[in-house]
């Protein structure tokens, strides 16, 4: 079976390359913004461990994942969730590999605005303009009390400007000490909304450049796409 990219884990890649170190009170929306560039050009590569939520609608309930994420400049990313039953995504930049654990083949795909959003592939190669991809306000503390977030974060909403991006809108929340994200929500064109929580969050850890190659298994065919 082919399996084309999940648009949800694309914007992944975002997440961990926001990293503000100031809050988000509207006088000073701007000056955080200038501050997100500013401070991811210190990072050469990210990593974390997460947990996602996702309430689907067509089904109506509530799924939990839970993985580890790496990332690394230029363009390069591994995702990958745990259990015998998940799924690895893994680019070296020029090339993503999609598998699924205990599978006979693996899918692989050249990096573009097929198989990564424009808004991911931005980031991935270098945070670009935040302003230029997304519409970027505080979170209204309506908003917050809606989404029962915690007011011990500060939060920022995202919104493409791409009318056909499959992302609706982000928002994410900044741990205030650390200025990491550590909470994030996502909801695409379908109706689900993904929640996610960070942990272990570190910057600049020298990740090894083999993480983002994919290992040959016995057995396993490469499906090329």
């Amino acid at each position: 079976m082919s399996y084309f990219p999940t648009k949800k884990i694309c914007f992944l890649f975002l997440l961990f390359f926001l990293i503000l170190p100031y809050g988000l009170r509207a006088s000073s929306l701007e000056q955080s913004i200038q501050q997100i560039q500013a401070t991811y050009e210190k990072a050469t590569d990210v990593s974390s461990e997460f947990t996602q939520k996702i309430q689907v609608q067509s089904i109506g309930r509530e799924i939990e994942k839970a993985g580890k994420t790496f990332f690394k400049k230029p363009g390069k990313f591994k995702v990958s969730y745990d259990g015998e039953e998940g799924r690895d995504y893994i680019s070296n930049g020029k090339k993503l590999w999609v598998y699924d654990k205990g599978d006979t083949q693996v899918n692989v795909y050249g990096v573009s605005a097929k198989t990564i959003p424009e808004e991911a592939l931005s980031f991935l190669g270098g945070l670009g303009n935040l302003r230029a991809q997304f519409r970027v306000s505080a979170v209204t503390q309506e908003e917050q009390a809606r989404l029962n977030v915690k007011d011990d974060l500060d939060w920022l909403l995202l919104i493409p400007k791409n009318e056909q991006s499959k992302l609706d809108e982000l928002i994410l929340g900044f741990d205030k000490k650390s200025h990491l994200v550590s909470e994030a929500f996502l909801k695409n064109e379908s109706g689900n909304t993904s929640h996610y929580f960070f942990k272990n969050v570190k910057t600049n850890s020298g990740i090894a450049e083999e993480v983002f190659e994919f290992k040959s298994v016995k057995g396993v065919k490469e499906i090329k796409h």
